[in-house]
């Protein structure tokens, strides 16, 4: 793998927020080039943030303001050169600005068209707008995040990058079958669906079994002891899972507490279960003394799965994560050196993901307006004079 599996592929990129961003992140990582369509009528209010380092990087952008029919037959323009189409704007949106699949098949019949939604393109509830936190409410996933007797809470998975990673698989199997049969297809993805695909277990137990699950923290449905544990230090915390009787007792033999060994009421695996309340008190207890790094390096060598939980800042200094090559480095405009999360992919021998930095907002105007469309200068300055280019 010397080259990188998608080089040579375009993608004509309208979404914006979150998910469609990440998606396209990844695809760029991967080799496509990736042009993002922006506007100053309209900016994407995530690219002000910190997190454009992040989800716009591999990326080309160009500025076109698509209340203008100038601005739209040039997309659809655009998109004659491309093999993928991504949006994620409210239902109906694409198809009023006359960009919709029927329409961009005209311009390109092979075409590969990437629709997202928060409740997708069909049914009762499609105009329904939501973000992805409304999207965990509405599929009862913040209805399992949080503590026993809490109310519901927004957290845990996040729904706009696990949507957009989703749609990273959805793009790479179009293709493949795009190669395979010389065929494009449109892709109607909705944000709820997506999230309720990562709810599985709670699914099948309400429509087998009757039960309504219920948060319940850090603990499992089936190990104990199974949570997060004080250390020293301020808001210090070591996370231990233990799934069987032989780490059970090197938990208690590495923590110097053989006596619960002892205890009828930890006997095994059901006992623990039933008595976590007094199980995890008389754990703390003992861990609370404890530096969360060293003594995740003592269970892990007794055997047991242990990991100190990290703030944001301690992730950019763990050893593990530096060494596993968890970050990249690349250079932005201004010449700063930037750490951030690199791609989830490892493979021998392969070319390095194509990292570079977020573009600037309209950063390759000239070589999209000129170089691919081939309008002239003179073309250019009055578009943008009409603020078409914008």
């Amino acid at each position: 793998m010397r080259q990188l599996p998608l080089e040579g592929v375009r993608v004509t990129d309208l979404s914006w927020q979150i998910a469609g961003p990440t998606c396209n992140r990844y695809l760029g990582m991967m080799g496509a080039e990736v042009i993002r369509i922006e506007s100053n009528k309209r900016p994407d209010p995530y690219r002000e943030r910190v997190i454009n380092n992040f989800i716009n990087q591999s990326k080309k952008s160009i500025t076109l303001n698509l209340g203008h029919p100038k601005g739209t037959d040039l997309v659809r323009r655009l998109a004659g050169l491309s093999d993928i189409v991504m949006e994620n704007f409210a239902c109906g949106v694409i198809e009023r600005l006359g960009l919709g699949y029927d329409e961009l098949r005209r311009a390109n019949p092979d075409i590969i068209m990437l629709s997202s939604a928060g409740l997708g393109h069909s049914g009762p509830d499609m105009k329904q707008v939501a973000y992805g936190t409304l999207i965990q409410c509405f599929t009862g996933w913040s209805s399992l995040q949080g503590y026993p007797d809490g109310g519901p809470e927004i957290g845990g998975i996040w729904t706009d990058p696990v949507v957009g990673m989703l749609e990273v698989f959805l793009i790479n199997a179009a293709l493949h079958r795009k190669w395979q049969q010389g065929e494009g297809q449109y892709i109607d993805l909705s944000m709820a669906e997506a999230t309720t695909m990562l709810l599985p277990e709670a699914i099948l137990d309400y429509s087998m079994n009757g039960r309504i699950q219920e948060p319940r923290g850090n603990r499992h449905q089936a190990h104990a002891p199974h949570g997060n544990y004080p250390c020293l230090g301020y808001d210090r915390w070591i996370g231990i899972a233990v799934t069987g009787d032989s780490q059970w007792e090197a938990l208690c033999r590495a923590l110097g507490c053989v006596e619960l060994l002892e205890d009828s009421r930890f006997s095994d695996a059901m006992a623990r279960w039933k008595n976590q309340d007094a199980l995890d008190r008389a754990l703390a207890a003992k861990t609370r003394d404890h530096d969360a790094d060293e003594l995740t390096a003592k269970l892990q060598e007794a055997g047991v799965p242990a990991g100190p939980t990290l703030a944001v800042d301690q992730l950019w200094t763990n050893t593990h994560l530096r060494e596993r090559g968890f970050f990249q480095s690349y250079e932005t405009e201004d010449g700063t050196i930037r750490d951030i999360p690199g791609v989830p992919w490892r493979f021998d021998g392969a070319a390095d993901a194509n990292m570079t930095p977020p573009p600037l907002r309209g950063q390759h105007n000239a070589y999209v307006f000129e170089d691919l469309l081939g309008l002239s200068k003179p073309e250019i300055e009055a578009l943008v004079e009409e603020q078409v280019i914008y």
